[in-house]
């Protein structure tokens, strides 16, 4: 069984200088959660709409988008 992502305990990050931009995260994203701005080659997450299913993440070839631990108060 696939493990959802917690909102409090981990959040996406992305390296833009490992990123191809060939939006395989985005193109997984079933959600539309993660859009890109092809003018400013920026792209930008929507965690409201993300239901934190990690299709993004296995969509990213080079590893530039990844989830991060964050600490929980």
């Amino acid at each position: 069984m696939q493990e959802r992502m917690s909102r409090q305990r981990v959040q996406l990050a992305w390296d833009p200088t490992n990123c191809l931009h060939c939006f395989g995260c985005t193109t997984r994203c079933m959600q539309q959660a993660l859009t890109v701005d092809h003018e400013r080659s920026t792209l930008s997450y929507d965690i409201r709409k993300c239901i934190r299913c990690g299709n993004c993440l296995r969509g990213c070839p080079t590893g530039a988008l990844h989830a991060e631990a964050v600490q929980v108060p």
